[in-house]
């Protein structure tokens, strides 16, 4: 269908925690979601699909933000610090979805949750620091039970 905007679910989860480095939680047989040209328009403002990725969240750090589970639209054309937000980023080989703040001399890594405690990238550990993309959009997957 040529008037569906198809994006890619990758099976790798971010950690809102303490860093993740393996599989994603979405069912192995979703491998993309699709929607159509005017509704991703709304949400996407016409970026590419080629440059948005979905990804899973694991662990609470960022709630109430984005909660274990939710999915996260990313835009991977973004691979380096864009003003503050919300970032899916590699450090030390693991795998974050963290809020980053610059300033000065340092780039803040702050989680949403109060529970736990922000760190620093510095000019001393950057070389351990690679941005994936900036997260656009957070949808829920939570369950509810009706009996």
């Amino acid at each position: 269908m040529k008037d569906l905007f198809r994006i890619e679910i990758l099976d790798v989860s971010a950690s809102a925690g303490n860093g993740l480095i393996q599989g994603g939680d979405v069912i192995d047989v979703i491998h993309a979601i699709e929607y159509n040209k005017d509704k991703a328009l709304a949400m996407f403002g016409g970026r590419p699909a080629a440059e948005l990725k979905v990804i899973n969240v694991r662990g609470d750090s960022m709630a109430p933000t984005i909660e274990p589970g939710d999915l996260i639209f990313v835009d991977i054309s973004i691979n380096q610090f864009d003003g503050d937000g919300i970032y899916v980023f590699g450090f030390d080989d693991k795998i974050y979805v963290k809020r980053l703040q610059m300033i000065p001399d340092k780039l803040l890594v702050i989680s949403d949750n109060t529970n736990y405690r922000e760190w620093s990238i510095t000019k001393d550990n950057e070389c351990r620091f690679g941005v994936f993309g900036k997260v656009l959009i957070s949808q829920t997957q939570s369950l509810k039970r009706h009996n």
